[in-house]
């Protein structure tokens, strides 16, 4: 009986390893996460603001680029992060971010997998003061590196951990003379649903 039972394990085991060894190559897969960002400048709508971190979330979509690579398309939305002058909530603010990026993945063929990631960042949003008084954050270009990592429960699903940072120029404030500063630091976590490698064949 033990023989038996140990027989079996040995084959489970067996079989998830070949499961997770197929990596992600040719593969699309659909992601969903939710954090926190923090803006990393206090001036982000002026030199006497300071923004504090706010809650953050949103998706995409990563492609499998060889064994080692992947092509991430990623949009992130943070609803309102307040924004203080002198301890009192002058406002919020909100920033859509959609990235473009690459990934190098250490371990492609394990049911853990880290990564180290870097792109180029479109970042826009809007301000409103305590009067309601919306104000449109013009778009500005910047960029990000990552790390992150992938836990593999089965083939198709991974659960996904990351940290970011995002870098770029200050931009303007419409219909203002002010600037706003969206280099920011966020941490996420999601989910990672992945398709078979000929879905329509």
């Amino acid at each position: 009986m033990s023989r038996v039972a140990i027989l079996a394990f040995i084959t489970t085991i067996l079989a998830v390893t070949n499961v997770y060894a197929a990596g992600i190559d040719g593969r699309l897969g659909l992601t969903g996460k939710l954090g926190f960002q923090m803006p990393v400048q206090d001036d982000l709508i002026s030199g006497t603001t300071k923004s504090r971190t706010g809650f953050a979330a949103g998706g995409g979509l990563i492609y499998g680029l060889g064994n080692n690579f992947a092509a991430e398309l990623d949009i992130t939305h943070a609803p309102s992060l307040a924004v203080e002058n002198g301890g009192g909530k002058v406002g919020e603010v909100t920033l859509t971010d959609i990235s473009l990026g690459l990934q190098y993945r250490f371990t492609p063929d394990r049911q853990l997998v880290p990564y180290l990631g870097a792109g180029v960042d479109f970042i826009q949003g809007s301000f409103t003061n305590n009067f309601d008084d919306k104000f449109d954050l013009s778009w500005t270009t910047g960029g990000h590196v990552s790390a992150g990592v992938d836990y593999f429960v089965t083939r198709g699903v991974a659960f996904t951990a990351e940290l970011k940072g995002v870098f770029a120029p200050k931009g303007d404030l419409k219909t203002t003379a002010l600037e706003y500063d969206p280099t920011s630091f966020l941490g996420m976590v999601g989910v990672r649903l992945f398709l078979p490698e000929h879905p329509f064949d």
